[in-house]
């Protein structure tokens, strides 16, 4: 009778222990890093054979966080996961109503090495960006705000270093999303921050 659990891999990724391909069949996982169903090995359960995967029937992914004034919490943090092997295509954030709290309030989006590595400081309460205005650092040399390092006037997008340089994730990545409020004491502000990247297919290039 097949098992009703699927297990997962271990936090750093890849497959369980005993994981197990044949040329015939393949098993699957729940990835412990990204917690992506993965089936068959390689980047995105892609190899010659293997089972068709929920990422290659829907290859292009949109995480997506609501940020929501409560009146008491100081920092609210978004950790947004990419996986290893994918194109990351844009990151996004918009405010459908303004915050109100008492002090400042300041958006940053960056990652592990430079916390405003995407988006500088950015007021949430006024100036910076209103309701009707979106960051987006995939819109080159008009991102909506205060960019950061990895995106210059020249239209790069993406960091000078690994692990994302022209967006190639190349080792575990997290865009972080922090919004700070100095003086909490108002329940109004609601704003949304998005990742979108691109889980390819891959193949093989012909060498002659």
């Amino acid at each position: 009778m097949p098992t009703r659990r699927i297990q997962r891999g271990p936090a750093a990724g890849g497959p369980p222990v005993g994981f197990q391909n044949a040329p015939s069949w393949n098993e699957v996982y729940i990835d412990g890093l990204t917690d992506q169903f993965m089936a068959g090995t390689g980047v995105g359960g892609g190899v010659a054979g293997a089972a068709p995967t929920l990422q290659a029937l829907n290859p292009v992914q949109t995480l997506m966080a609501a940020f929501v004034e409560d009146a008491v919490t100081l920092t609210h943090t978004a950790t947004f996961p990419i996986p290893i092997g994918a194109v990351l295509l844009d990151i996004g954030f918009l405010s459908t109503v303004l915050w109100t709290g008492g002090g400042t309030v300041v958006l940053t989006i960056g990652d592990a090495a430079a916390a405003n590595g995407w988006f500088l400081a950015t007021n949430l309460k006024a100036t910076d960006l209103l309701v009707g205005e979106r960051l987006t650092a995939a819109s080159a040399g008009n991102w909506g705000g205060l960019n950061g390092a990895y995106l210059t006037a020249a239209g790069r997008f993406g960091m000078v270093v690994a692990p994302a340089i022209g967006g190639l994730v190349s080792a575990a990545y997290n865009v972080i999303m922090v919004v700070t409020e100095s003086a909490p004491s108002t329940a109004v502000g609601r704003s949304f921050g998005w990742v979108t990247y691109a889980l390819p297919n891959p193949i093989v290039p012909v060498k002659a």
